[in-house]
Parts: structure tokens; C-alpha cells; sequence
């Protein structure tokens, strides 16, 4: 007996409570049908109808089979998709959501080359910090910065956030550098958060929490950037953005030897995707595009 195919049969008999119909969405003959349910029977050691005239009815074993065939067959069908989704050709509009600063200094860069990859693909990219419904919004992939809430969404990891502590050359030339996280109260702070927050610097097993007030605030980092490479004061920024002006001496790290914390958790750079049982190929092969790219450690803390 070919058993998938006697399950197809009798779960589309089930369905339609008629060989006749069953057999007339399968393509094959209503004796056919029948005798594939009479060799699940006899397998089975069980009714799975209760036979009339005009129509069946499922028994107590035929129900409890088919909640079981059911599934059988739903998992076949996914493993098939999935496997088949390896050797697609990635096409399709490809929507992304990542916040302006991180796609202007890490995506954009190299997005030609992943286009120039996958020329099947199209991108409709947005970039906000705010933190959209993904599914609401049809977004296909998001990259978001930080501790990430339970949800039902999938993730993935690219990187630690690590934040650093970082003047301009004219500003450390005319400004003492703090000996200890409790000096940097003296300094006027640049930063998103209003008014006052903590933060947490450790240094080995001395971790130090230092209450510390925003002077100039600005709500977006490339803007923080600017602010602190023209000297209006000091800023905690992420690694991923100072990198290449700590590289050029654009900028110079204060207390290299302390890590920055904002939250209790660490923070970090996620790829971020809705729930579904199968990747597109789409996704797939952006993400890991930019994981390779990126690197592990990611180029800029090498």
C-alpha cells in the first residue's frame, strides 16, 4: 500500500464525507479511493466510516486518525517547502526597517553590492528608531538596537552594543579627562535622554553608577556626532558609529578601560523577522549577506 497517498484519500474523503468527491479532487477513481481506505482499515485493525447509502461518517478511531493524518500530511507539505526554498532564486520586494544611523553607516555602503548579488530583489527601505508593528506593517526584516522585549517575533543576534565615551581633540586638549565615571558629572553631556538618567561603567569586578544630566540634547546620532566632533562636549556613543572617526582621530575615547551600560542587560544588534514556520529566501539571504559582511567580532571593533 502506498500509505501517503491512502492518507491523502481518506483525509479528502474525510472532508467531503463521499469517496466520489474525493476522488474527483485527486484525480483518480472513486474504487481507488475506497479501496485505499479499505487497506488503512485492515492496517489499522479499525473501522474508519461508518458506511450509507449516500454519505459517510467518520467513527471514533476515523476521527482520531484523521486529526493525525492531518498534521502527517501538514508537516510533509512544510518539510517540501522548506527544502524547496534552498535552491529558489531570491526575487521579490525585500521591505526593511532599520534605524537612520545604522543603515547610513552599514547598510547603505553596501547595499549596491547586495543588489548588484540578488538584481531579482528590490528594496523598499525605512528608516525610523521607533519601533513599528512588523507584521501590521508588512515589514519583511528590521534591525533593532537594544534589550528586546518578549515577543513572538523571530531574532537574531549580529552584535554586542558596546557604548563609548568619546570627545573631540580640541575639546580633551582644553578639558582635563576624568580619572573615575563619578568626574563626569563636570562635563556638559551630549545625549537623546532628557534630563537625568544612570548608567552603570565597569571596569573588571568595579562597577560604578553614575547619575548623569543631559546639557544638549538631541534626539538623533548622527546629529550626536556632529555635535561632539565640533567640541560642544562629551557623548556616549556606539562603537559601530564613532569606529571610523576614532580611526582618523576625529574623535579620542575617554576611559577606554571602562564599559558603558545603559540597561541592566546588555544591549545588542538584532535582525529582527515575523513568526512564520519558513524563511523567504529573500530574508534568508540578506541577512546573510550582512552577517558575513559584518563579521564575528563586526569590523568595527577590530
Amino acid at each position: 500500500m502506498d500509505y501517503l497517498a491512502a492518507l491523502t484519500a481518506f483525509v479528502e474523503a474525510a472532508n467531503g464525507n463521499n469517496f466520489s468527491r474525493a476522488a474527483e479532487r485527486l484525480g483518480i477513481k472513486a474504487s481507488t479511493v475506497s479501496r485505499y481506505i479499505k487497506d488503512l482499515e485492515q492496517d489499522l485493525g479499525i473501522a474508519l466510516f461508518n458506511r450509507s447509502t449516500r454519505t459517510l461518517h467518520l467513527t471514533e478511531g476515523g476521527q482520531t486518525f484523521l486529526h493525525h493524518a492531518r498534521r502527517v500530511l501538514t508537516e510533509l507539505d512544510n518539510a517540501k517547502a522548506a527544502t524547496s526554498a534552498l535552491n529558489q532564486h531570491p526575487r521579490g520586494v525585500l521591505k526593511l526597517n532599520v534605524p537612520p544611523a545604522f543603515a547610513r553607516h552599514h547598510l547603505l555602503p553596501v547595499l549596491g553590492s547586495f543588489l548588484e548579488k540578488f538584481p531579482e530583489i528590490k528594496v523598499d527601505l525605512t528608516l525610523e528608531d521607533a519601533h513599528v508593528n512588523l507584521i501590521n506593517a508588512g515589514v519583511d526584516l528590521a534591525i533593532r538596537i537594544g534589550v528586546l522585549p518578549d515577543s513572538n517575533l523571530k531574532a537574531r543576534r549580529i552584535a554586542e552594543e558596546q557604548m563609548v565615551l568619546c570627545v573631540s581633540p580640541s575639546f580633551s586638549e582644553s578639558h582635563e579627562s576624568p580619572v573615575t565615571p563619578n568626574h563626569l558629572d563636570a562635563y556638559p553631556l551630549i545625549c537623546a535622554m532628557a534630563s537625568s538618567f544612570d548608567v552603570a561603567f565597569v571596569c573588571g569586578n568595579e562597577t560604578v553608577d553614575v547619575m548623569l544630566t543631559t546639557e544638549l540634547r538631541i534626539n538623533d546620532l548622527d546629529a550626536q556626532l556632529i555635535a561632539v566632533k565640533g567640541g560642544l562636549g562629551v557623548a556616549l556613543l556606539p562603537s559601530w558609529l564613532v569606529a571610523e572617526s576614532l580611526k582618523e582621530g576625529e574623535l579620542i575615547q575617554w576611559m577606554p578601560e571602562w564599559n558603558c551600560q545603559l540597561a541592566p542587560t546588555p544591549a545588542s544588534l538584532w535582525f529582527i523577522y515575523p513568526p512564520k514556520r519558513i524563511v523567504s529566501s529573500k530574508v534568508r539571504c540578506f541577512i546573510d549577506f550582512m552577517v558575513e559582511r559584518i563579521g564575528d567580532p563586526p569590523y568595527w571593533q577590530q
